[in-house]
């Protein structure tokens, strides 16, 4: 059950980060207002929320597809893609840095605790 539960908060953190990126492309490629304007419609006419991008990407490509054309979604999707793994890789080096940091605090703590687990094996002799 927990690992259901861990698949499920990965799937979800992973579309609202889609979401994110995708919103960030929208409003880099038509600009604040124009981004507004087109959610606002979308919701209308689909209905699709901002949010929900990322759940349901196949909607939202339909959608941006019928408004500017195959060629320009498809490049707002690739730039949006694009995105999002620098997104993950970014967050990944994030971790890596973490987990290379914590191995120094045990190096160091190893050291530390190394001579006096050295005398107490020589006193136990």
């Amino acid at each position: 059950m927990d690992c259901k539960r861990s698949e499920l908060r990965r799937v979800e953190r992973f579309s609202v980060l889609l979401s994110q990126t995708m919103d960030d492309t929208m409003r880099e490629v038509f600009g604040e207002s124009a981004s507004e304007l087109i959610y606002r419609l979308m919701e209308r006419q689909v209905p699709l929320k901002r949010e929900e991008v990322g759940e349901k990407i196949e909607v939202f490509q339909a959608y941006l597809q019928k408004l500017v054309g195959l060629e320009v979604a498809q490049i707002i999707l690739a730039t949006g893609l694009k995105g999002l793994c620098a997104e993950l890789r970014r967050e990944y080096e994030e971790v890596e840095k973490y987990f290379l940091f914590l191995d120094e605090l045990y190096e160091v703590k190893f050291k530390l605790l190394a001579p006096s687990l050295k005398e107490e094996h020589t006193a136990c002799n």
